[in-house]
Order: structure tokens, then sequence, then C-alpha cells
């Protein structure tokens, strides 16, 4: 049996056969159906929840101003104490002896210089009679004596008002020891320790008791150093508090130390959190996101970004077809991404990407919307309907 030699004519043939066999497949196989979500536009957070720890603003140990013996203890341990309330007081029964007596005085002198400012009235009354009379029939002499009586009681109201000052000071220095025998809380917190019992003589200086601030207090976490120059002082950074079963919390970037931890690379960074009913306790494990002052980004959800190589791409759905954007990740948060368009505008809030679907797309396909639309306005039909892919409302650019 003998072989026939093959023409070039049908070799050419043959090849365009082989060409357009899987287009023509491809085209007897009708629309891709998909499911979209549509491209949001926010801010992105720099971080995923960060390990981070609470610990107060304020915390200190406060000290008696004077030795003395602890006549009443008026708090205790893990005790709410106010601004300015007491806490102790010191036995002042011989000050507050001497200070009666020394108020007495005091009172004993504003006596005093209000008779002296009588006797001061009434000598300056005289030398203004004998000023009047002067020109008929006071002497000379009279008039002098008169003036010189005014000049003394002036000098006497002078001296008995010093008198008077000085009793009052002496007053005022006893109440003011009286009073640095008592130990008051300098701010409003909690107290952490005491050290003291009545009875016990402290000397000046001795620990009273460790007060701890409960509002506001730092959450302290460590900042990677790829983001930490993406940290400022005012971002707002989301907390979440595990002992109060996932609570958040607004917090504020208050610090943000200049000096990484040598081995782990991380720079402390301190949040102040308020927590106006002290439910929030320092030592609490906290988790916390930076979210920086960024621009707005663009995020879509994470399984719309399909993963070539080294590479990635998103399906974005325009009237009604499958167009391929190249695109760079970025940070993720929770089930969404950042994206951003290798060429910029290629990719906007006002476009649907599909999610579902997306596998095996490469770009031109007609698209069949599953499911209600994602954003308003699309025109859908469901999977059975015709071959003929319905249009996608979209940002009004073609497919192509």
């Amino acid at each position: 049996m003998g072989y026939r030699a093959i023409t070039p004519a049908a070799l050419f043939v043959s090849l365009l056969v082989l060409l357009f066999a899987p287009a023509a497949c491809l085209a007897q196989m009708g629309p891709t159906a998909v499911t979209v979500a549509p491209v949001q536009k926010r801010q992105v957070a720099l971080t995923q929840p960060l390990v981070a720890s609470v610990e107060p603003v304020t915390k200190t140990t406060l000290a008696a101003e004077q030795g003395g013996l602890v006549a009443e203890r008026l708090f205790d341990e893990g005790q709410v104490v106010q601004a300015g309330q007491v806490l102790i007081k010191m036995k002042t029964d011989l000050l507050e002896a001497e200070l009666a007596t020394a108020e007495a005085a005091r009172v004993s002198a504003e006596a005093t210089v209000t008779r002296s400012q009588a006797q001061l009235e009434n000598a300056a009354n005289k030398l203004a009679r004998m000023v009047r009379i002067s020109e008929t029939a006071a002497s000379g002499e009279e008039l002098r004596d008169a003036a010189t009586e005014e000049k003394v009681r002036k000098a006497d109201v002078a001296v008995q008002k010093a008198t008077l000052n000085e009793k009052a000071a002496a007053v005022a220095r006893l109440k003011l020891m009286i009073d640095k025998l008592q130990v008051k809380a300098p701010v409003a917190g909690m107290v952490a320790r005491r050290h003291v019992e009545v009875g016990q003589w402290v000397k000046q200086g001795d620990p009273v008791a460790d007060l701890v601030k409960l509002d506001p207090l730092w959450v302290k976490v460590m900042v990677p150093e790829s983001v930490i120059a993406r940290v400022q002082p005012g971002d707002e950074a989301p907390v979440a508090i595990d002992a109060l079963k996932g609570r958040k919390f607004t917090a504020v970037v208050d610090q943000v130390l200049p000096e990484a931890d040598p081995l782990s690379r991380t720079f402390a960074v301190k949040l102040v959190v308020k927590n106006p009913e002290g439910r929030v306790r320092p030592g609490f494990f906290a988790r916390a996101t930076l979210m920086g002052r960024s621009d707005a980004e663009l995020v879509v959800p994470k399984d719309a970004v399909v993963p070539r190589g080294t590479d990635a791409h998103v399906i974005a759905a325009r009237a009604g077809k499958a167009v391929v954007v190249p695109v760079t990740r970025g940070p993720g948060e929770g089930d969404t991404v950042a994206v951003t368009p290798l060429k910029p505008g290629d990719l906007t809030d006002q476009d649907v990407v599909v999610i579902r679907g997306n596998e095996q797309i490469r770009g031109g396909e007609p698209l069949i919307i599953l499911g209600p639309p994602a954003v308003p306005g699309p025109t859908t039909a469901p999977a059975t309907g015709p071959a003929t892919a319905p249009s996608l409302a979209g940002n009004g650019r073609d497919g192509n």
C-alpha cells in the first residue's frame, strides 16, 4: 500500500484547523458564570493586630512630708480614691494646742489694731479742728502738738498691723504643719499597695502607698521597622482587650520611642486609651492595629486576587466582559487586601471584580453574574440564562 505525499496546501489547512479549534470550542462553551464584589476605596491598616500590653500613664509612691505617728488610715489596697482625698492622718494634738494659742494671739492683735485705728482717727479729727481755728484762738504750739499726735498714732497703727501679720503668719504656719501631717492623693486612681498602719511611726519621706492612675492608660506595642516611619502622634489605633471579651477601644498614638529593640528590630509605641469606667487595668493583654494617616487605597476581597508566580491580577467585570487588571498586593486586613494597579487609573472604586470563577479567565470572556448585584445598577441574568451575556454597569469603560 503506498503513501501519498502531503501537499503544502493541505498542510496549511491542517495547521489552521489546529489553531482555531480551541477558540471555536470556547465560543461554543458560552459565557462564564462568576460572582463579583465591589472595589472599595478606604484607609488601610498599616499592620495586622499586634500584641500589646496595658501600662499606667501615672504610677506614683506617696510619701510622708513630715514625720509623725499614724493616727488614722483612711484607705486600703484596691480602693479607688479621688484627687485630694485624705489617706492618712498623723497625731497632731500638740500642734493643735499651739494653733489655739496662736489663734488667740492673732485675735488679740486684731483688737489692738482696731483700737490704734480709732486713736488715729481721733487724732486726725483733732488736727483738722486745730487747723480750722488756728487763725483765731489756737496757738501754734497746740497745732504742732496735734500734728505730732497724729503722726504717733499712724506709727502705732503700722506697728500693730505688723504684729497682727506676724500672729496671722504663725497661725498659717501651724495650720500648714498640721496639713502636712496628712497624706492626700494627688490624682484619682487605685491604691496598688499600702506601706503604713495605724500606730506606726513614719519618718519624713517614708512611703505611704503606691497609687496607679486608671484614666487614661497607655497601651504599649512593638511596631515593625517597615512601618514605623508612617506612624505619627495623633494617629488612631483600634485596641482589643482580651480580658474584656475582645471589647474594642479607640486609642491614639502618644509617643513613638526613637530606638529599636536590637533583637526584634521593632520600635516601642505608646498609645493613649481613655478608661472612664476603670474596666481596663494595667497588665491586661491587648491587640493593637495601627492605622496611620495614609491616603485611601483600593481594597478588594482576597479571593479576587489571582496570583501568577510573583505577579498578580484581578478580573474586572465591565460591560459584561472580563478585563484582566495586573495589580500589586498591599497589606491585608481580615478578608480583604489592598491592591494597586500597575497602570494608574486601570482600577477604581467604581469597578466590580470577580471573586468566584476567576481562576481560568484569561480576559475578554463574556460573563454571567450569579446572585444579586454587588453594587446598585448592574443588569444580571441567572446562570441558566441565554448564551448572550448581559451588560454589567460599571465605570463606563469597555472590556478591550
